[in-house]
């Protein structure tokens, strides 16, 4: 497996922590919902919102609304209209190494089950302690080997 090096790692973990920072403190808020706070805390009405985006009024309303979900290139006029930026970045669920081993660990889990399934059929099923350093034995391989067994890609 290709060793990634550590500054992109520390990188990411940077970027998620402060991710997950975010989201927290944004206490499940739409971006409608977002849009509305700071266009009311700007002492911006819609009507001077949809002016400076060049977006119809009746569009920002439906927005804010959560009726329709826009655009990007939306999002990014309306936010620049209201002297914003728009992020979008990747705030996984776990951190990445957890991912890759719960990864490996159905794959094993896959694999020693069709063995389990094959041997049983034939009258010769493994016993647990054989099954376990099998299933061991798979984990280190898929995490050690390349991404694409990992992953399920194999063609």
């Amino acid at each position: 497996m290709k060793k990634h090096k550590k500054t992109e790692k520390l990188l990411l973990q940077e970027i998620f922590r402060t991710g997950t920072i975010l989201l927290k403190r944004q206490r499940g808020l739409s971006i409608g919902e977002l849009i509305t706070l700071i266009r009311k805390q700007l002492g911006m009405s819609q009507r001077i919102l949809a002016k400076r985006s060049k977006i119809p009024q009746a569009t920002i309303s439906k927005i804010e609304s959560d009726k329709i979900h826009p655009q990007t290139s939306t999002l990014k006029r309306i936010l620049a209209a209201m002297e914003c930026n728009l992020l979008i970045t990747a705030v996984p669920t776990t951190d990445l190494e957890t991912a890759r081993k719960n990864q490996a660990r159905r794959m094993a889990e896959q694999k020693i089950r069709y063995l389990h399934g094959t041997m049983s059929l034939e009258k010769q099923a493994p016993n647990q302690k054989l099954l376990k350093e099998l299933f061991d034995d798979e984990m280190k391989k898929l995490l050690d080997g390349k991404s694409s067994e990992l992953w399920g890609d194999n063609g």
